[in-house]
């Protein structure tokens, strides 16, 4: 019934997830995730174009083994320190390309926290600086041997002005050359202008003039930083926001070495690069905004989702309370590992697993399980499978929801609909003996005239009201075993004494009826259950069977271990059950046309059947010659 609703939340759910991978594919940057203790868990889609390399084989550390060898050491350094200190990870290295070329990458990952400061995932993108790194080395060159040579090489300088300025307008990376001692630009390229909004026609601007283009928030950060690189001869990198004239905020990104002379410790000036990384930043923040959209709505759903690998074993479960505990109590574990009715349903769950296998989607897959507290819980799931771009099986996602609470109230109203029903049976089947006993006592009334005969009247009066009781307690009893919560006193039961006991009981009675009994219990069998219960159980069996045989017959009971379960079996060499009525012969009252003239309530049956339901055993009548009753228990671990 709320299948309709569930499709409909998934949707949103769906559709935010498409759009969040949708954008990541679109980056030209190589994006990653990582769960809170470092190993990663997504890769997208660029990184496996560029290393050539399945996301599988990049999952955890193995990332790492596509860096530069002479690279690896100091990234894992420099991520398990950010990880351990929970703070942004800025670190770069090379990274193989598929055609087994190196390029370096600048990445960087930032912690994604919860509402109360938790670290739950990083996230992180690999942007591709090689160009900004070959400019960095060509600026430096440049810059030595203007130093060198300026006197005698000024047109080789303006050569190299010339390459470099189309390396900037090839890259879109603007240079410039800051005077340490007067704070004023010797040089500024025209990509850097034009990063700027600058008009190159009006000059030169002061580094106080450009300051202006910065962000009131990001001046002062920005004058610190610089300015005690500059002090210290040492170089520096910044990450700030500039205002156009027309009011756009660009991203920039600027990079920043010290150039010395022989004659001087001190740099007499500082050339550095600026990057216009305004677009990285939109992208970041729309993935950003995506996917904790998508944790919203993931999130606030009355469902949890879930996730497989090829294998079949959870690999991820979302944080939403569920009846089956905590994500770290499933993850690892496959979905029957939980399960309780796999022995009773076996059928409906090898056609599940030959769907898993065949990777076919399932929907609103029902079972029962053990929940975190022990208890029984009902969950309804569904799933699709994932494949990689090649075809290859990756496992499945889907969601899972709680029908504990509607499985329940089910059985209540089942429980509270079968009431009725004993209701009406004790009714109507007491109705009789006490129309009986009235007809009796009236006619007493008016013919009795002696004290002998009015006693005669009250002992057969009292007769049946004491059949009418003995009929009541079965019923009652019969009832509180089907509706109360003896499970609650379940513990370990040797079978072996209880047979022998009910052995005990009935020895004196078979013998009186000339009826041979003979038990037969070897030692060590256990099940799990309420011994008082078992024993009414084999009591009432051996009760019918010794009942029904006629003198000179035999009836045996004998406990027999089997692999996986025990079997209590009574064996008698009565008239037997017709196979039409072995059914029938568990239900209140009921009783077959052999035993019309056999005293008794036909309630004993109906007990048995009660508490082997409850116990969750099974419960087998078969012809013979005679008749054999079996309870088949599972064995107690």
């Amino acid at each position: 019934m709320n299948e309709p609703r569930r499709s409909l939340d998934d949707e949103p759910l769906r559709k935010g997830e498409e759009r969040w991978r949708r954008l990541v594919e679109a980056l030209p940057q190589l994006v990653w995730s990582a769960t809170p203790d470092g190993a990663c868990d997504y890769f997208s889609a660029q990184w496996t174009q560029y290393t050539g390399v399945a996301e599988s084989e990049l999952l955890g550390w193995r990332w790492m083994d596509v860096l530069h060898p002479d690279d690896r050491h100091s990234t894992r350094r420099v991520w398990t320190d950010s990880v351990a200190e929970r703070h942004a990870y800025d670190v770069e290295y090379r990274v193989r390309r598929r055609d087994g070329v190196y390029r370096w990458f600048k990445t960087r990952g930032v912690p994604v926290r919860d509402s109360k400061g938790g670290i739950v995932n990083w996230f992180g993108s690999c942007t591709d600086i090689t160009d900004a790194k070959h400019t960095e080395e060509a600026l430096r060159r440049a810059r030595l041997e203007l130093e060198k040579t300026v006197a005698e090489r000024t047109s080789e300088l303006r050569r190299n002005e010339t390459y470099l300025a189309e390396a900037q307008r090839l890259t879109r990376t603007g240079s410039w050359a800051l005077n340490v001692a007067s704070r004023e630009f010797v040089y500024l390229s025209d990509q850097y202008y034009q990063i700027y909004g600058l008009d190159p026609d009006k000059g030169m601007p002061s580094l106080q003039g450009i300051r202006q283009r910065l962000r009131p928030e990001d001046r002062a950060h920005t004058d610190a930083i610089r300015e005690k690189a500059l002090s210290e001869g040492k170089p520096y990198e910044l990450d700030y926001r500039i205002v156009l004239p027309d009011g756009a905020v660009k991203f920039i990104h600027t990079v920043a070495r010290p150039v010395f002379i022989a004659s001087s410790s001190s740099p007499v000036e500082y050339v550095g690069t600026v990057m216009d990384v305004t677009k990285r930043k939109q992208d970041e923040k729309a993935l950003r905004e995506s996917e904790q959209r998508f944790r919203d709505f993931t999130e606030s759903a009355s469902d949890w989702y879930w996730e497989t690998g090829p294998d079949h074993h959870f690999i991820n479960v979302s944080d939403q309370h569920n009846p089956l505990g905590t994500p770290s109590r499933r993850i690892g574990t496959k979905r029957g590992d939980l399960a309780n009715d796999i022995g009773e349903e076996p059928e409906k769950w090898r056609r599940h697993i030959a769907n898993l296998d065949a990777h076919r989607p399932f929907r609103d897959f029902r079972y029962r399980a053990i929940g975190w507290d022990g208890s029984e819980v009902y969950i309804a799931t569904s799933g699709k499978p994932l494949f990689d771009p090649q075809g290859r099986f990756l496992g499945y996602r889907g969601v899972a929801s709680d029908l504990t609470a509607a499985v329940r109230a089910g059985k209540l109203e089942e429980a509270l609909q079968e009431a009725k029903v004993v209701g009406d049976n004790i009714a109507h089947d007491l109705r009789t003996p006490l129309t009986r006993v009235r007809i009796r006592l009236e006619r007493g009334r008016e013919h009795a005239s002696t004290l002998k005969e009015f006693r005669a009247v009250a002992d057969q009066a009292i007769a049946g009201l004491d059949q009418l009781l003995t009929t009541i307690t079965a019923l009652l009893r019969i009832t509180e075993i089907e509706h109360s919560r003896r499970r609650e006193r379940f513990g370990e039961v040797q079978l072996a004494p209880l047979i022998r006991d009910v052995g005990d009981l009935y020895g004196p009675i078979a013998e009186d009826k000339g009826v041979a009994l003979w038990a037969e219990a070897p030692d060590g069998a256990t099940v799990q259950g309420d011994r008082d219960l078992l024993f009414e159980a084999v009591v009432n069996l051996v009760d019918n069977a010794v009942k029904f045989t006629p003198e000179g017959g035999r009836v045996g009971l004998v406990l027999l271990c089997k692999e996986g379960e025990t079997v209590i079996r009574v064996i008698d060499s009565g008239p037997g059950i017709p196979e039409i009525e072995r059914e029938a012969v568990t239900q209140r009252f009921y009783r077959s046309e052999k035993s019309r003239n056999t005293k008794g309530l036909g309630l004993g049956l109906s007990m048995v059947a009660a508490i082997i339901k409850l116990h969750e055993f099974r419960f087998r009548i078969s012809a013979g010659p005679g008749c054999t009753a079996e309870i088949a228990c599972p064995n107690s671990d």
